[in-house]
Order: structure tokens, then sequence, then C-alpha cells
């Protein structure tokens, strides 16, 4: 009996120093942190076009092409500051460390896009280049209908995201929509460049 209960101490003691949670190193200091909240903060009324056009790229408003912007860690708190401001609120750290833990590993973007029929979204194909390999999405997203706007364009507007790994921080990368032929709609593609170094 003895014996049993020193095996199920020693099998106790073992599973519980097994769960000990694994410190996670966020992309951004707790300094970095509060210089995006107040980013966001100061900002507050800026649509988000205003907001992130440091982070973004844009090829125009026609069927064809559209605009990128490079959600970084940095610009991610500094929208939750947005929000915080807009709203009145204080600033959840808790919501802060979870959404940056969720970009951890991965290159992110936001999409707007333009097409030619309310379906375009569904045949787009999305990859980055980085040195001649092309990389394909860990995560999609695009509505399978598109907005109609005041200007007779179809609009998608999305999430992408590409796992990280081997891709340093100051890589230049591409960032490609292929639109395939389909009707009178010739093949093309829509490139954003991007150097990633110059993004805070």
């Amino acid at each position: 009996m003895k014996k049993f209960i020193a095996i199920f101490l020693i099998l106790l003691l073992y599973t519980g120093c097994s769960r000990k949670e694994k410190k996670i190193v966020l992309p951004l200091s707790e300094e970095e942190i509060q210089q995006a909240i107040e980013y966001g903060r100061k900002r507050a009324k800026l649509t988000f076009i205003e907001f992130a056009k440091d982070w973004t790229i844009d090829l125009g408003y026609e069927e064809g092409k559209g605009m990128a912007t490079l959600i970084t860690p940095f610009l991610r708190v500094a929208l939750i500051g947005k929000k915080a401001a807009e709203l009145g609120q204080k600033v959840d750290r808790k919501l802060i460390h979870m959404a940056l833990e969720k970009e951890i590993g991965y290159i992110h973007f936001k999409l707007q896009l333009y097409g030619d029929t309310p379906t375009f979204g569904r045949e787009l194909k999305i990859y980055l280049e980085y040195k001649g390999k092309k990389i394909f999405p860990s995560y999609l997203h695009l509505p399978p209908y598109s907005e109609f706007t005041r200007d007779y364009y179809n609009v998608v507007k999305g999430d992408v995201k590409f796992p990280k790994s081997g891709i340093p921080d100051d890589a230049r990368i591409k960032l490609v929509v292929f639109y395939p032929e389909k009707g009178t709609r010739k093949a093309s593609t829509c490139e954003f460049i991007f150097d990633l170094k110059k993004y805070r």
C-alpha cells in the first residue's frame, strides 16, 4: 500500500510539473504595447483606411486591383487602442496579449479587392512569394459574395495569414492575388510588394 501511495505521489508531482505553462514571448515589449495603444487613441477618429495608411499598399480602385494592409503586431494593438477610445473604454491588457499571441508565427494582411462579378472572391488564388518560393495561406477568409459599390464595382474585404517560418523580419515579400480567366475576363495578377523592415 505504501509503495502504491509513493508511486501515486510521484506521478502526481510529475504530471503537475509537466502542466507548467510555457512562457509565451510576445512580439512587442510592454513599452511598445503602450506606444501602440497611445498611437491608436490619438487617431481614434480616423477611418480604417486613413489609420492604416502607413501599412497599406493601394494599387487602385478598379477591377483586378485593390489594397493590402500588413497587420503588424504594433498595428494590431493600435487598432485595439483605437476601438477602445471610440467606445470610451479602457484597453483590456488580457485582450491585447491574446491578440498578440494569435499573430505569433504569421504574416497577416487585410485585403480589399475589386472584381467583375458578385462571386469573384471565390475564384481568387492568393499566395506569398519569398525568394522565388510560393507560400500558401494557413488562413484565408473572403466572403462568398462581394459588396456592390456606388461606382458599380464588386468589392470583397477579408483576411489572409501565412506561416512566417523561414521569413526574417527584414525580408522583402510579394503578396500575389491571381484572378483566373473566366468569361470575358483575362487571367491577371495583382501584386503587393512589402519590405517588412519598413513597417512598425
